[in-house]
């Protein structure tokens, strides 16, 4: 899934984050961007688990990252079981279960979470590092099985 080829194939843009006309960073995480919040008409997503496609727990959802300009999440932050650290993961490969309190991901199996590419700050993403993330996720769809890979045929 890091070949990074196929779905896992991205492109080089820069590595540095995208910036809003006034400097700040376009996406940020809620701890940052403090003038938005998930609205009270949508479940929070902080602190739900994140189920795999495996069906094991992969972590929890420590956080939710906003683009600015377009009032939408783009990220959950994922706080790894066995303290492997923090992922981020893009909303679009991610299903909400408010009433279980759970986000599901079908692209990946709890231990690839391991290797999702991770970002050098903790507060910031790059043009790169998103499509590198996104990369590794789509990857998943194909290749995080062997079953995957095969035709249906």
């Amino acid at each position: 899934m890091l070949a990074e080829v196929g779905p896992g194939a991205y492109a080089l843009r820069v590595d540095v984050p995208e910036k809003m006309h006034d400097g700040r960073d376009l996406i940020a995480p809620l701890r940052v961007a403090t003038n938005f919040a998930v609205s009270s008409e949508d479940p929070n997503p902080i602190g739900m688990e994140v189920v795999a496609a495996d069906r094991r727990i992969a972590g929890v959802i420590k956080d939710a990252w906003v683009d600015r300009a377009e009032d939408f999440l783009r990220f959950y932050e994922v706080t790894l079981s066995e303290g492997r650290g923090d992922v981020l993961l893009p909303v679009p490969f991610a299903k909400v279960d408010g009433a279980r309190r759970q986000i599901h991901v079908e692209a990946i199996l709890a231990d690839q979470f391991a290797n999702v590419p991770r970002t050098r700050n903790p507060d910031q993403v790059t043009l790169l590092e998103e499509e590198k993330i996104a990369a590794y996720y789509g990857a998943g769809t194909l290749y995080a099985t062997p079953a995957r890979v095969e035709p249906l045929l």
